[in-house]
Order: structure tokens, then sequence, then C-alpha cells
């Protein structure tokens, strides 16, 4: 089994692949062609952490993935990384463990980062000028970055439950060059955004149906793991279109979750974000929409393969 860095991992990113690599997944996951590992969570309430265990196999692929990531949110006052983890893929021939991806939690930040941004330029309406970002954490920033990398929108706004912390994020992108500005009110990032992407911890909704006034279109990346919630559950309820990047895990602890066991959304209203890739992903210019990305295995697989065949080569010459 050969050992990985995050330094020689960093080194073999290739974006463009590793975004194409992200929308074949979730289109094979919608169409058979994945198997999902149930998903492992461990949950550390008293300093904020969690630690989730991903995996997948793809028909098509000769290696299988397995992830553990850990988010200790309270390591930000110790001066620590939130995130950490690794990466393990194994032959899916024999069953050996072929590479061991130290990444430190990077390569999951950012293919949860790409999923964000391929869902948000998914619904971003026409001539679309702000997106809203919700959080000010790595995914925050991840997420600025890549969205308008990825959809063109020239314009951010953020806010966070700490305004200077939204702050001094705003001043660090807008360093890199991005249109950056944080907001004082969750009100004001609602109103002035075109589409808005969460990406809290929160237990406790934060974005509102009265906040609104034209539809809303909406990516939810924060509620992870059972009891999270970012959205009300009257809003989830009342969009014209649901999405998932799971259907079965989402109704089980992301976004939907609580409104599926309140009654008061069906499974059959959620469409499966491969599919909806597949088919084009269009939609009524005055239909509201929500996606809800959980995160799934096939994600990790993705990424770690499409790294570790760049990483072999390399080091094959």
């Amino acid at each position: 089994m050969k050992i990985f860095s995050l330094d020689e991992i960093r080194g073999a990113i290739d974006m463009d692949l590793v975004f194409q690599a992200m929308r074949d997944g979730f289109v094979a996951l919608s169409y058979g062609q994945v198997s999902l590992g149930a998903v492992g969570h461990l949950a550390f309430p008293s300093v904020r952490g969690d630690c989730h265990i991903k995996s997948a196999a793809m028909t098509s692929a000769d290696v299988f993935a397995v992830k553990i990531a850990t988010g200790f949110a309270a390591n930000a006052e110790r001066g620590l990384p939130t995130s950490n983890g690794m990466m393990v893929l194994f032959s899916a021939s024999t069953g050996e463990p072929v590479a061991l991806l130290q990444d430190e939690g990077w390569l999951t930040d950012l293919r949860t980062a790409i999923a964000g941004a391929i869902a948000v330029k998914t619904i971003m309406p026409e001539n679309a000028g702000i997106i809203g970002i919700v959080g000010t954490g790595v995914q925050a920033r991840w997420q600025a970055k890549l969205a308008v990398e990825h959809t063109g929108v020239k314009r951010i706004k953020i806010w966070g439950r700490r305004g200077e912390q939204a702050q001094r994020l705003a001043c660090e992108l807008s360093g890199d060059g991005l249109d950056v500005s944080a907001v004082d009110r969750l009100e004001e990032l609602v109103l002035a955004s075109d589409a808005i992407i969460t990406t809290t911890p929160t237990t406790t909704p934060l974005i509102k149906a009265d906040m609104f006034v034209r539809p809303p279109r909406i990516v939810a990346i924060g509620a992870d793991a059972p009891g999270k919630q970012e959205i009300a559950t009257d809003l989830t309820a009342a969009m014209d279109v649901l999405i998932a990047d799971s259907i079965k895990q989402c109704l089980d602890h992301g976004e939907l979750a609580r409104p599926y066991a309140a009654g008061r959304i069906d499974a059959t209203r959620v469409h499966e974000l491969g599919s909806v890739l597949a088919n084009g992903g269009s939609f009524p210019s005055n239909a509201s929409v929500l996606i809800d990305l959980t995160g799934v295995g096939v994600q990790d697989l993705q990424i770690a393969n499409a790294v570790w065949t760049r990483l072999a080569d390399h080091r094959a010459n």
C-alpha cells in the first residue's frame, strides 16, 4: 500500500478532472451503478465535533473507498484545524489496500465544496448576480471561492452569527480578488441573494419562509448528521422542487429528515441530484428549489480515485 501526504495530494489535484468525476459519480449513483456502505457517525457535542465514516464502490471502478473525516468546530478557538481525516482505497478485485491518502480532511472539504458549486450552478436563475453564503467556517470559504469560479457569478455576500468572523472572512476572500461583503442581518443576505448556500452545523433552523420575497433557490450543506437542520420545516415543505444527493440518506439525516419524519413531505416528491444532472436540470423561473447535500461516499471514491491515479502516474515516471 502506498501512502501519500497532503502536500502530494494537493499537487495532484486537477480541478476540471475532479469536477467531472464528481458529476459522473452523482449520475452513476442515481442510475444504480454505485454501492454505498452504511454511514457511520460519532458525535462529540461538548466540543461541537463529528466523526463520519463513509464508503462506496462503483461498477466501473477498479478500487473502492473508505473515508474517515472529523470536524471539530471548537478547534478554531484552540488554534487547531477544524477538519481532519483520511481516505483509503482498496482493490475491488482482491480487497487489498492500495493507497492511503493522508489528506487531513482536505479532500472531504474540497469534494463537499465541488458538490455545492455543481448544485448552485444547477439552480441559479438566469442573470443571477449575487450568491449568499450562510456561515463563516472552512466550508463557507470553499463555497464562496468555487461558486465564483464555477458559476460565473461575481458577487458574494456572507452572514454569520458572529459578525466579526463574517467580516474577517469577507476581508480574506476580498484579498484573494473576490467581490465579497459581509452583512449584519441574515434577512439582508436572503433578500439580496439570487441563490443561497448554507454551511452551518446548527440544530435550530436559520432560514425561514417569511424572509423571502421571491422564490428561494437554496443549497443546504450543513445538515449532514441526525439533529442538524438549517431550513425551517414549513419552508422546505413549501418548496416546488426538492433534490437530494441521496434520497435515502437525506430523508434519514439530512435537511429533509425532519420534514419527512413529520409527514410534511413525501419521498415521491424528492428528485436525486444525479438524475437532475443527467437530464439538464432546468427549472421555471418562478420555481422554488432546495438541494440537500449530506455528502455521499461516491464523492469520496471519485475524488480519491482521481487523485490516486495521478499520484501513481507521477511516481511511475
